[in-house]
């Protein structure tokens, strides 16, 4: 048997639930008459204990003055509603309780089979906490893309596959190229081709794992020349796209990897002659000693060089200096070092063990040549001392030691040759 309620309780429970609920709800005839409001539409518009059916928005209003704006506006939207002839979202704003709400209203027009206006059900809900919360949103995003898009570092978003999605106006600031060329396209173009690499081994990990220090690499200008930048990245989850994009910020530091290349330069290289000095050059034996390389170290300095330094002045014997360096330099093969270890001494790395008495002969007679410094020639000769690792010795300093003696037999012998340490030992 099938329980039928009577209709006076369906209409009690009815009207229980739309009491209940917290949006506006009412219900109007074709001619604006109200039919059914629920309690939230009551207490706002003051209705209790107001016979309201059958009246319009306007007849309310003779009894609730206070309040014909509003009800001016509730006729007027009720009329666009019509016209649109079907449901329509307007929203509205007023004061309640001391604070602006605002509300989110959808009319819905129904009609009868012959177009005539039928009823408008009009539902209306208190959006405020959401538009507030929008609104801060939108106020703090106003705020970020004014710090983004005035700020001298570059700043981005890019998927895991390294297409871009957002760079922000420094970019053209800082690089000369358009923005619309990049957006939607991989970057790795204006990356140095050195440095894409190791910036593609940080994303070898899932990314929920990955960790993205911040790194260095060099980007290209529309000039063609590239700058260093310093870039700071961070594994990011977008909920509104369900997927994880890199943010990544660009800082131009060029300045600062110039600052360090002359900190460098004078730790590592010869003031006067810019070839390395002797902490670079003991830096390369120790590497090649550690990767067990075969290589000849060739102990060198300038004959005579005192009395061309005390007779011509300190300038000439610079020149002197400066030009051997270039010469020596313009002798190398691929895999030789030379560097200056002090006063007129030199040494020579030479990768090919093998051949490196047949080197040192040649460099010899190439350091025989004249030397055209500031419109005089001189003629000098140069001693060359030579030690083999691993034959004579695995120990960098016992191999600098093992040279020079053989630099002082060579200048026993007359100056101007060649002596290796293994012959000398002979003798």
């Amino acid at each position: 048997m099938v329980y039928d309620p009577p209709a006076s309780s369906t209409a009690a429970q009815l009207r229980y639930l739309i009491d209940a609920v917290t949006e506006f709800i009412v219900l109007k005839d074709g001619e604006g008459r109200w039919l059914v409001a629920n309690r939230a539409v009551i207490d706002t518009y003051e209705l209790e204990g107001l016979d309201y059916i059958g009246m319009t928005d306007m007849e309310l209003a003779a009894f609730r003055p206070h309040l014909i704006d509003a009800f001016r506006y509730n006729l007027k939207t009720d009329e666009q509603a019509w016209a649109h002839g079907k449901a329509l979202t307007i929203y509205k704003s007023f004061e309640l309780d001391g604070r602006l709400n605002t509300w989110e209203v959808v009319k819905t027009p129904s009609f009868t089979t012959q177009g005539a206006r039928h009823q408008l059900v009009i539902v209306s809900r208190n959006i405020t906490d959401r538009v507030e919360a929008e609104q801060e949103l939108a106020l703090k995003e106003q705020k970020y893309r004014l710090i983004a898009e005035n700020m001298s570092d570059i700043v981005g978003t890019r998927r895991l596959d390294g297409t871009i999605t957002y760079l922000s106006p420094s970019f053209e600031h800082q690089l000369g190229l358009a923005l619309s060329e990049y957006i939607d396209r991989q970057i790795g173009s204006i990356i140095h081709p050195e440095d894409v690499r190791r910036l593609q081994r940080d994303l070898i990990l899932p990314p929920e794992n990955r960790e993205l220090p911040t790194t260095r690499c060099r980007l290209r200008l529309a000039s063609g020349t590239y700058r260093w930048f310093e870039i700071s990245r961070s594994m990011t989850w977008f909920d509104d796209i369900e997927e994880y994009q890199i943010v990544f910020t660009c800082r131009d530091i060029q300045e600062r990897v110039q600052y360090e290349q002359r900190l460098h330069r004078l730790a590592y290289e010869d003031a006067l002659t810019g070839i390395p000095n002797r902490r670079q050059l003991l830096d390369d034996l120790g590497r090649r000693v550690q990767q067990e390389s075969a290589f000849a170290l060739l102990y060198l300095d300038i004959d005579h060089f005192k009395n061309i330094n005390d007779r011509h002045g300190h300038d000439i014997g610079d020149a002197l200096l400066t030009a051997l360096a270039n010469r020596l330099t313009e002798h190398l093969n691929i895999g030789d070092t030379v560097a200056r270890i002090g006063g007129d001494e030199f040494v020579v790395v030479i990768a090919d063990a093998d051949h490196a008495l047949a080197h040192a002969e040649r460099l010899c007679h190439a350091l025989q040549a004249p030397w055209h410094l500031e419109n005089q020639i001189f003629h000098t000769t140069s001693s060359i001392g030579v030690a083999l690792c691993p034959a004579d010795s695995r120990r960098v300093h016992t191999l600098l030691n093992l040279a020079d003696q053989a630099l002082f037999n060579a200048k026993r012998q007359g100056r101007g040759c060649v002596c290796a340490y293994s012959d000398s030992r002979r003798t």
